[in-house]
């Protein structure tokens, strides 16, 4: 069953009330809900920590190399998962960055723990405001992320009128009207709308340094006025070095003022911008070869893969492109259980070399400037892999990404594809 509008006409570029029906309208936003009226929590700040990397004042309990607002996200929901369980009323989470991309994460179910003045407070406790990560359920925001040797400390407490199970506490608050507007736009620029659709391409050039990819497929659905999602197929073919099938999903952001938009991605095989044009090309501005729109391609909105539709029995190839690694390619066979709209537990068996590697992983909705997409974070084997591994889902029964090998922590531009068997 999908979210659509109801007894409204036909329009495109128009966010309108939603309901069940059967099918969805075109140019409408499908799946995205305002958030009932409530009680809410809180967040409050309680400043900046000295911490030592060699004795760490509190316990890590994620390490993240990349895409840290999720993996904060991660750490929320799971603090507020053990307040629930405990019958507790607030805790403590704290956040580590350094260098871009990384963070730990740590926190503690206990409202009054203090362990992490341990090492004393920093002199001046100005915080440096570097992140904007806000929750749907809670007031106050998670905009300090620390830095090497400091934590930014904040203490959460939950709503007292409870919250909805089957509502993941990480999610952001939706989006505004507006932010999902994907119509037509008053400054001369595409509007997402009208790049929407179904592109092929003989043959482009990707990777660094580049390598052909054939017989490439593209459908490109709108996010806002500057987000679009992507779903792409293809083949590479270098051989002897190189063969090998990819798909990947990818959430590509407008750059400001032109029709070029950006793949900051993680463990894409292709970081690149794309700039689009009126007569339905894609090129890929740093790469060679271009996406042509498919005659008759219609134009297309986002539908939401829902977690309760993933769950089942699900077998799939992690695949090494590089001819001479192919006996390092695993299969994986695995079952996911649906946690919430935004979360799903994924275990079972990996194999390569004919060696079994057990599976147990969560796996988290990522968003984009407040939108949900089909993109699931998660490590590679267990919930304590420092690297997160995207797994993209085209629809309930097809997913695919970039992963690395099922024993190694580097998550590598591996194609992974996946069927739902049952």
């Amino acid at each position: 069953m999908q979210v659509v509008p109801v007894e409204e006409p036909q329009r495109y570029g128009v966010v309108v009330g939603v309901t069940e029906q059967p099918a969805p309208a075109s140019g409408v936003v499908v799946g995205v809900l305002t958030e009932q009226p409530g009680g809410r929590g809180s967040v409050e700040s309680l400043g900046r920590w000295k911490e030592k990397r060699s004795d760490s004042a509190m316990p890590i309990k994620l390490r993240a190399v990349e895409d840290t607002e999720t993996m904060v996200r991660v750490g929320f929901g799971k603090l507020v998962d053990e307040l629930v369980q405990n019958g507790a009323s607030g805790g403590i989470l704290a956040v580590r960055g350094g260098s871009p991309g990384w963070c730990n994460v740590s926190w503690s179910a206990s409202p009054d723990d203090t362990s992490y003045q341990r090492h004393g407070s920093v002199d001046g406790t100005a915080s440096t405001k570097h992140g904007n990560v806000r929750f749907a359920d809670f007031e106050g925001v998670v905009d300090d992320l620390g830095s090497e040797n400091r934590m930014a400390v904040y203490r959460v407490t939950l709503p007292s009128g409870g919250l909805d199970r089957w509502k993941w506490a990480g999610r952001p608050p939706p989006p505004a009207p507006a932010d999902l507007y994907t119509g037509p736009r008053g400054d001369g620029l595409l509007s997402t709308e009208e790049i929407s659709g179904d592109y092929s391409a003989p043959c482009i050039c990707g990777g660094d340094p580049p390598f052909p990819i054939f017989c490439n497929s593209m459908t490109v659905v709108p996010l806002g006025a500057d987000t679009i999602e992507t779903w792409r197929t293809g083949c590479c073919f270098l051989p002897p070095l190189m063969i090998a099938p990819i798909a990947q999903g990818w959430v590509w952001t407008r750059k400001p003022g032109t029709n070029a938009f950006l793949n900051g991605q993680r463990a894409a095989p292709m970081h690149f911008s794309t700039t689009f044009s009126a007569d339905g090309t894609a090129r890929a501005t740093q790469r060679c070869g271009s996406f042509k729109k498919r005659p008759g391609s219609q134009k297309r909105a986002f539908q939401k893969v829902e977690t309760r539709d993933l769950a089942g029995k699900w077998c799939g190839l992690g695949f090494v492109p590089f001819v001479p690694y192919w006996p390092f390619s695993h299969i994986k066979c695995t079952t996911k259980r649906a946690l919430d709209e935004d979360r799903y537990a994924e275990s079972g068996l990996a194999c390569v070399l004919c060696l079994p590697i057990p599976i147990s992983a969560t796996r988290t909705r990522q968003y984009v400037n407040g939108h949900p997409t089909n993109g699931f974070a998660g490590g590679s084997l267990n919930d304590n892999d420092p690297n997160l591994v995207d797994q993209w889902h085209r629809d309930p029964g097809c997913a695919a990404g970039c992963a690395g090998l099922p024993f190694s922590d580097e998550v590598g531009p591996w194609p992974f594809f996946a069927k739902k068997v049952g």
